[in-house]
């Protein structure tokens, strides 16, 4: 009995050690823009970025330089995509969709707050 739950514990801790590099380490990946779009508060102008994501953040850098920071969520599709995509709503990225994975990189698109108005108090005659 005590073998058994050892080889048991064995099994799951080297498959434990051998998923550990796929979600420990951060993911890059090179994607075209072909028309500006939004990202966060950064417009990217269309052209080859490469996109580095740790945890709940995603970096964009065109050439060597970063241009935008923004958070993200990585969900499972559940199927690999076969191409790469940028989805994308009114000119906001949503997601990235990469070729060869399941996960799905997603981003909140920003929304501009309009101040609000209160009415005037005015303290006049009527």
């Amino acid at each position: 009995m005590k073998s058994w739950a050892l080889s048991r514990g064995l099994i799951l801790l080297t498959a434990m050690a051998f998923s550990f590099p796929a979600w420990a380490a951060p993911a890059k990946k090179t994607i075209y823009i072909q028309q500006p779009l939004q990202v966060g508060d950064t417009t990217l102008i269309p052209g080859n970025y490469t996109v580095l994501v740790e945890g709940n953040e995603a970096t964009f850098e065109r050439g060597h330089k970063v241009v935008a920071k923004v958070s993200c969520a990585i969900k499972d599709s559940g199927a690999k995509y076969s191409d790469s995509a940028v989805v994308y709503a009114n000119t906001a990225i949503t997601e990235l969709r990469l070729a060869g994975e399941s996960q799905v990189i997603t981003f909140s698109p920003v929304t501009t707050a309009t101040p609000s108005k209160s009415p005037s108090s005015s303290s006049g005659d009527r």
